[in-house]
């Protein structure tokens, strides 16, 4: 056979031998969400269906394969990224590598770690601003996004205080309103308010409605309702929201109620934080309906004037000319307006009253003529016999009319008047006031009472305020009428006193008649009354305070009086005190602590005018104190106190505590009608907690700025910013020294109002502060994290190495927030805890650290793990060497352990040498992963020229040798004279013996004279051994031609 058959039908069979390798990949591209792990596969083939052999790996840790071998001519290589710990924004690329008898490939990856997101309309969201976008152009799908169960986890990541604002507003109930109270509590957009177009309606006569415009000032959500003050109009729609608004508007219609043609009413548009009043008139001429009314209106209107005018002149109020002029206006008016018979009953009794005869004369026969026709009614006739028998004054005529009064006293609904008119005309009654007044009385107690009957009662009473026996219902309305037109005689005033001390309740008109009578005659008795009434209902508001004063004064004798004395007082001054009251309380105990601490910190204020007492108060105050102190009871009047004897409080350790229960609470003023308690949450805790508001005020506790208030309505729904309210606080921890602040850090409030200054600039005061934070589980863990970063990068900046040191050996990873890791692990190495920062890369990896530090840890990992394997130091070593950096332990390591590319693998030989290590070894893993690859890079050269050196006569060199020749005889590598050298030497020592490597060495010589000299000896033993096995081929002869003859003939 001739040697070109020979090589070919052997490239022949190693290529039928040589798996022909494909993959289904050829780069990977991958998208990861921060704290996942993305799982894969691809699949290796060979298309020649040679079993595919050898293995797999990756050159980086944060990227490993399930499969380590390779075997078979189908497999799927599953691959995964360690990205739990990972972090937005990292970027991890590296290789697959792929060792196999068919060559060797990478498969180059980059991933890239992206925020968590959530699908929207507009594509991935994953910030939010983002989100806020989404909010102004679809604030439904922005609800539906925010209640999503992981939106906290994609768009609150690292924003502690956010995530807790989150989860408080999630305890109210409409959905719309938590999202837009968490926008603007959090400062992603402004608060929505509504406006109007007008603030003034006037509907003309022939509009009975009109449309008005409510305008959102801006985009967002808000939900109120709208009403009429008054009810009298009606208004299209109750209730609103922002869903209701179309381009920021919402038109609705307002119409007046049919029955009103002229009117007045206010609508209302109220929400939660704003009321807007729109005011709206109405005018429309009059029809017969209404001009009737009107003219029953001003009726009544004038009869009630005649009645007043008659009753202040009885009363003694007015003059009788002054009766007689104003009454005979009114009648004049009458009589233009109206021709109805009353008024002309009337002007007859005013004649008689004015001894007019001969026009009542007159008047009296027109009424005469009336009565006659049977126009009256029952009311009026009964009238007109009464002023008949009041002008004639006849028997007959007394007669007549009282007979007649009476039967229709009996009969008539009218009992009150026909009565009056039988008390001046029926003897019976005329001369009996006891009658006349029992009379009243029985009817009064009937449900009849009218204006004359009470002021004949009242005047008979006055006459003889002995038949006044009790203070009944009637008693008192005979009063309230009497102190009304200033009825009252002093004589009966007297008896209403003594009367009314018997009371055993607080009567309000009994009140009433009492406060009148003194303001007429500020008698000590009726001011007893008022003061001894009040105490009775213990009425104790700051308007009753002038009466127990003049009570005070006048020294008078009311159990009771010096207790609402005090309690009556205005707590918001500081008035002077009688000395009477003072001395009194310096032995009674009757007042509650609340009055006591006012009354206490009267004292104190006015210490120098209240000279004589003020001895035997200090003496009971400091007890006081601090029995208020320990049930922890606080207002203003009790900080005044705790301020004042706070050097004497603090003095004894045991009231510590009690100081730090009530240091914190403030004063909350809101006067919003719709808040009715507020949540007062501590991030730092993690907790909230509840106070109802009573009369828009309460006490909260407030420990530092990081505090959030939620204010509640009645719908249970939660608002946080732009509620108008304000807070006072009661005490100031600024009034109590550092030194005593720094001894009590022990205690959680004193802790958590300390921890507001983390906030600032961290001085060396604040540490104590931070240190117990750090593992206090009463915090939330983001606290715990601040202090401890915060406490680090202190030690570190301070060089407190020793300090960084010894709270280094405290904590571990699980302290600190994802941003710190590089920070931490630099630490840890700057004071030597090699072992903490080394086991940072093995749970992140080693991207996020510098070469000079992936360095020192490599070589601290292969230091340790005593040259054993260990994924994460290996890891380490390479990623430093690809950053240009090594040293021998590292180099060493990467020699023993990694596997990757030929290519890597010289690299790394190349840096070894030059260190001057130990490379044996590891050329004999290039060599052979050369030849099982079939890898034809010239550059191995070197490395077999290092191995030959060192271990000449080793069976791996041949197998090389005869490899490196096949390769070039396939023209696929180029061997070199030193290479070729070799196998001459290999032959003659009789290690090589295959033909075609024999041919080849011949081969390369062939026409090269310079080389004779050197390969004579080689050559001729191949040719010789090529002769006696009757191996001359064409390419033998040429070769033995072209030798010199004088080295055949010498063999």
């Amino acid at each position: 056979m001739d040697v070109k058959e020979e090589i070919s039908t052997i490239k022949q069979i190693n290529s039928e031998a040589t798996p022909i390798v494909s993959l289904s990949v050829t780069n990977l591209d991958i998208e990861v969400e921060e704290g996942k792990v993305y799982k894969d596969s691809f699949f290796i083939e060979s298309e020649n269906k040679v079993p595919i052999e050898g293995y797999v790996c990756t050159t980086s840790d944060k990227v490993e394969t399930e499969a380590e071998r390779l075997e078979g001519t189908r497999q799927e290589i599953p691959f995964y990224f360690k990205g739990k710990l990972a972090t937005a924004g990292n970027t991890f690329e590296g290789d697959i590598v792929l060792i196999t008898n068919g060559g060797e490939y990478n498969i180059p990856y980059c991933v890239k770690v992206i925020h968590k997101f959530v699908e929207s309309s507009g594509g991935r969201i994953s910030t939010m601003e983002e989100f806020v976008q989404i909010y102004e152009n679809n604030r439904k799908e922005a609800v539906d996004i925010f209640f999503l169960p992981n939106f906290e986890e994609v768009f609150l990541q690292g924003k502690p205080e956010q995530k807790e604002l989150y989860h408080s507003l999630m305890k109210s109930r409409s959905k719309s309103l938590i999202l837009e109270e968490f926008l603007t509590a959090a400062g992603y957009k402004n608060t929505s308010f509504l406006d109007v177009s007008q603030d003034k309606l006037i509907l003309e006569e022939e509009d009975s409605s009109a449309q008005l415009e409510l305008l959102l000032t801006q985009s967002g959500y808000v939900e109120g309702s709208i009403y009429s003050e008054k009810g009298q109009i009606q208004i299209s729609r109750e209730r609103f929201s922002s869903d209701d608004f179309t381009d920021g508007k919402l038109l609705f219609n307002v119409e007046k109620k049919q029955n009103l043609l002229n009117g007045s009413d206010i609508i209302h548009i109220d929400t939660v934080r704003q009321d807007i009043e729109i005011s709206v008139e109405w005018w429309a001429k009059q029809t017969a309906l209404t001009k009737e009314k009107e003219k029953k209106l001003y009726l009544k209107k004038k009869r009630a004037q005649l009645m007043h005018n008659y009753l202040y002149f009885r009363t003694g109020s007015i003059a009788f000319e002054d009766f007689a002029e104003d009454s005979e206006h009114v009648l004049e008016e009458l009589s233009q307006y109206t021709e109805d018979n009353e008024w002309k009953l009337y002007r007859m009794h005013f004649f008689l009253m004015e001894e007019r005869k001969e026009e009542g004369k007159e008047l009296l026969e027109l009424l005469e003529a009336i009565s006659q026709r049977n126009e009256f009614t029952p009311l009026e006739a009964n009238y007109f016999l009464y002023l008949k028998a009041m002008y004639y004054r006849t028997p007959e005529a007394i007669s007549r009319a009282v007979s007649t009064i009476r039967e229709f006293y009996e009969l008539s609904e009218y009992k009150a008047e026909a009565l009056w008119m039988l008390i001046y005309l029926d003897r019976e009654y005329v001369y009996n006031k006891r009658l006349q007044y029992d009379t009243i009385r029985q009817l009064f107690e009937e449900g009849n009472n009218s204006s004359l009957l009470y002021f004949e009662a009242c005047d008979i009473l006055n006459e003889n305020p002995n038949y006044m026996e009790e203070l009944g219902k009637f008693e008192i309305s005979i009063f309230r009428w009497g102190v009304r037109y200033g009825y009252i005689s002093l004589s009966l005033s007297y008896q209403f006193a003594r009367l009314a001390l018997k009371a055993k309740y607080y009567n309000k008109s009994i009140y009433y008649i009492a406060e009148k009578l003194y303001g007429v005659e500020p008698d000590e008795q009726f001011l007893q009354v008022i003061c001894s009434l009040l105490i009775k209902g213990n009425r104790t508001a700051k308007e009753y305070h002038e009466y127990f004063r003049l009570a005070v004064e006048a020294n008078l004798k009311i159990i009771g009086l010096n207790e609402f004395f005090i309690r009556s007082m205005d707590f918001e001054t500081y008035d002077l005190i009688p000395q009477r009251v003072l001395i009194y309380f310096t032995y009674s105990n009757s007042l509650d602590y609340l009055e006591k601490a006012y009354l206490y910190s009267n004292v104190l204020r006015n210490k120098e005018k209240y000279e004589e007492v003020y001895g035997a108060y200090y003496s009971k105050m400091l007890p006081f104190i601090e029995e208020q102190l320990l049930k922890g009871r606080i207002n203003e009047h009790l900080a005044y106190l705790y301020t004042c004897f706070q050097k004497e409080v603090l003095e004894k350790p045991d009231n510590w505590k009690a100081v730090c229960d009530i240091l914190f609470y403030h004063k909350l003023i809101c006067t919003n009608p719709h808040i009715i308690g507020v949540y007062v949450s501590c991030p730092e805790l993690g907790t909230e907690k509840y106070y109802p508001l009573s009369g828009g005020t309460g006490g909260v506790e407030i420990y530092n700025d990081r505090a959030v208030l939620y204010f509640v309505d009645n719908n249970e729904q939660r608002y946080v910013k732009d509620i108008n309210y304000q807070l006072r606080e009661f005490l100031s921890p600024q009034q109590f020294e550092e030194e005593w602040i720094r001894r009590n850090l022990s205690n959680r409030k004193i802790l958590l109002m300390e921890s507001g200054k983390m906030e600032e600039n961290i001085k060396e005061q604040t540490l104590p502060v931070l240190q117990r934070i750090v593992f206090n589980d009463d915090f939330t863990r983001w606290m715990q994290v601040e202090a401890v970063e915060k406490m680090l990068v202190y030690y570190e900046n301070h060089q407190d190495k020793r300090n960084l040191a010894r709270w280094l050996g405290k904590i571990d990873y699980s302290n600190i927030s994802t941003e710190f890791r590089k920070t931490l692990m630099d630490y840890y190495m700057e004071v030597g805890m090699m072992e903490d920062a080394f086991f940072g890369i093995e749970l992140y990896g080693c991207d996020i650290m510098g070469a000079a530090k992936i360095l020192r840890l490599a070589s601290f990992g292969a230091q340790c793990y005593q040259g054993k394997e260990d994924e994460a130091t290996l890891s380490l070593a390479y990623a430093a060497f690809i950053r240009k950096k090594c040293n021998k332990d590292t180099l060493i390591y990467l020699m023993k352990h990694f596997k990757g590319e030929t290519a890597a693998l010289l690299e790394i030989w190349e840096r070894s040498k030059r260190f001057g290590l130990e490379t044996a070894a590891f050329e004999r893993r290039i060599l052979e992963q050369v030849m099982f690859t079939g890898n034809d890079t010239e550059g191995v050269f070197p490395v077999f020229e290092s191995f030959y050196a060192t271990d000449e006569g080793d069976e791996l060199i041949d197998r090389y040798l005869e490899y490196a020749s096949m390769k070039e005889l396939e023209s696929s590598m180029e061997l070199n004279d030193f290479m070729h050298m070799a196998i001459g030497q290999e032959i003659v020592n009789g290690r090589m013996e295959n033909r075609h490597s024999r041919i080849h060495f011949l081969y390369y010589f062939a026409g090269r004279e310079d080389w004779y000299d050197t390969i004579k000896d080689t050559a001729v033993i191949l040719l010789m051994d090529f002769c006696r096995k009757n191996f001359i081929c064409q390419f033998i002869r040429h070769i033995v031609s072209g030798l010199r003859s004088r080295f055949i003939i010498r063999r």
